[in-house]
């Protein structure tokens, strides 16, 4: 018999998370399986059902549980195309530690930006203008800025011609997305001219991409990345003294 264990933690949300991965990782739970009701976890886990359904929804937009209405929560199954999806447990729990958030993106997409200035081809490269093109002409009103940043970064990725990589930035994009929001406001509150540089470093690397410059896509890739830990760096620093 599946067995939950009563949970006493401040990171409530995080330790249900950790509780079915590791049922899922043990065999317990399997895809297919049926899990306890949103009434019965909190019973059993002895934690509010804000908790529990803040985690269980956190676990269906991963890809890991499905809701079938009328019927219940279970454990999905994996499509030929989610062999990845299991990372998305990892990323979830670590959403909130932008440091390790960082140095995967520097893993997979500076590598991506090396792959699509050797192999993107004519139509991929036009869709990758097209966004420059909007990211530029967003700058007055920011409105679509953190969105048009996820979509460059995806599109590169695709433009790689690598499906794994297209498929493992496509897995993480939530958390990718959940990235860029922070560090978009972090750093926006915090430096002046910001939004038009980013812009620039964007535009930059479609330059080098479309150059089929391979060496420089990377670079810049890698000093865009890096930017951002710097930046975020001294902004937790600065945070830290003021407290």
């Amino acid at each position: 018999m599946t067995e939950f264990k009563p949970i006493k933690n401040k990171r409530i949300s995080e330790s249900i998370l950790e509780q079915i991965k590791k049922l899922i990782i043990e065999g317990q739970l399997v895809p297919g399986d049926k899990l306890l009701t949103e009434r019965e976890l909190s019973e059993k886990l002895q934690v509010s059902r804000a908790s529990v359904r803040e985690a269980l929804s956190a676990l269906t937009l991963a890809g890991i549980l499905e809701v079938k209405h009328g019927e219940g929560i279970y454990i999905k199954r994996s499509r030929p195309n989610t062999v990845i999806e299991p990372l998305s447990f990892i990323l979830l729990l670590e959403k909130d530690k932008l440091q390790n958030i960082l140095e995967v993106r520097k893993a997979l997409e500076v590598e991506a930006a090396g792959l699509a200035a050797e192999r993107c081809t004519p139509g991929m490269l036009q869709e990758l203008k097209t966004v420059v093109e909007e990211m530029e002409e967003d700058l007055s009103s920011g409105e679509k800025a953190e969105q048009l940043d996820l979509r460059f970064h995806l599109t590169l990725a695709q433009a790689s011609q690598n499906p794994l990589l297209s498929r493992l930035m496509n897995t993480v994009q939530e958390t990718i997305s959940q990235t860029l929001r922070v560090t978009r406001a972090l750093w926006l509150s915090a430096t002046s001219g910001t939004t038009r540089r980013l812009f620039e470093e964007h535009r930059d690397i479609y330059l080098a991409v479309a150059a089929r410059d391979r060496y420089r896509a990377r670079e810049l890739m890698y000093q865009h990345l890096w930017k951002v830990e710097v930046e975020l760096g001294r902004l937790n620093r600065n945070n830290s003294e003021e407290e």
